[in-house]
């Protein structure tokens, strides 16, 4: 028989459509049993599971018929340790079912770090080397020394604390500072408004110590300083270098500080007309003001000399800023 007679005969046919149908037979077995391998159809809705325990992870899990890998740890002072830190893949990704979900978890035992040698440094260099390590400032102690400014010693739990020793990062390492072989005397800064960290910030740069804190509001909640003691919105104040500043915050989110900064802040414009140079100087510091550019008319002495002028002038309704300069001009007593 020839081929083209055979490709046209009945057997030929039989056998081509039994071929073929046995063909897709074993197709689709081959497609149900990928569904059943690759479970399609079947995927699942990955949780959020940032801020749980491992043992909350392996609850939940577990009941959603998936796997999960801790492949990796990190240090971070905010957050709980041993909580979950991050996730792979992301929440809220479909996922089939058994898949392994990895973890990052928030390490339990502290990052710990050497400890600098501080020594000999001035205080701003041993601010930056401890906020380089990952340290904090603890409380500053001074003590009559001719290296003023400088560190003599470095504690931790009122004992001596060695360069090099292994020291938990974030600890408050204690300083004492040489003052010189005078008084050191600081002035007192308003801290109305900041942050906790900008607070203790301003005060360690200028040699004083975070005193008690007290928090009106939730403590988590942007806490800003509310009052302090001593209040230099009073009188201009001072303190001895390694004075303690007292404390209390409100919410930032819940009060307005704006509004609460500019009646704080702002004063009545002091009526100095007809004053002296010292009752000048005597009126500003009692108002926290400071005296600007002082213009004496005709070479008047200082005994004669009275206010005849001044800028910001004199007005009832008029409000200025605590800290701002006032000009004078002075002419003779016999003047006026």
């Amino acid at each position: 028989m020839k081929l083209r007679e055979f490709l046209k005969s009945k057997l030929f046919l039989r056998h081509f459509l039994l071929s073929l149908a046995v063909g897709v037979v074993i197709l689709w077995v081959l497609l149900k049993l990928l569904d059943v391998y690759t479970m399609h159809g079947r995927s699942t809705t990955v949780p959020d599971l940032t801020g749980l325990t491992e043992k909350e992870v392996s609850t939940i899990l577990r009941k959603m018929d998936l796997r999960f890998v801790v492949n990796d740890s990190i240090f971070d002072d905010n957050r709980p340790k041993g909580t979950i830190a991050g996730q792979d893949p992301a929440p809220g990704r479909e996922v089939k079912k058994n898949r392994t979900i990895y973890l990052t978890k928030v390490a339990v035992l502290p990052e710990m770090v050497p400890m600098p040698d501080l020594r000999d440094l001035s205080l701003r260099q041993a601010i930056a080397l401890l906020d380089a390590y990952g340290l904090k400032i603890g409380n500053m102690e001074y003590r009559h020394d001719i290296a003023q400014n400088a560190i003599l010693q470095q504690k931790f739990n009122h004992g001596n604390l060695e360069p090099g020793t292994m020291v938990e990062k974030g600890t408050a390492i204690d300083l004492v500072v040489g003052r010189g072989l005078g008084t050191a005397i600081v002035t007192v800064p308003a801290l109305f408004g900041k942050t906790r960290s900008e607070a203790i910030a301003t005060l360690n740069s200028l040699s004083l110590n975070l005193g008690s804190e007290d928090y009106l509001d939730d403590q988590d909640d942007d806490p800003r300083v509310y009052q302090q003691t001593p209040d230099p919105t009073a009188r201009r104040q001072q303190l001895q270098a390694g004075s303690s500043v007292n404390l209390v915050y409100r919410s930032g989110r819940k009060f307005d500080f704006d509004q609460y900064l500019d009646d704080l802040l702002t004063l009545p414009v002091p009526l100095l007309y007809g004053k002296t140079p010292d009752e000048v100087r005597t009126a500003l510091e009692e108002n926290s003001l400071e005296l600007g550019n002082e213009t004496f008319e005709n070479n008047v002495s200082r005994q004669d000399a009275r206010v005849f002028k001044q800028e910001p002038d004199y007005d009832q309704e008029s409000l200025i800023k605590k800290g701002t300069k006032v000009n004078v001009w002075y002419r003779s007593v016999n003047q006026f």
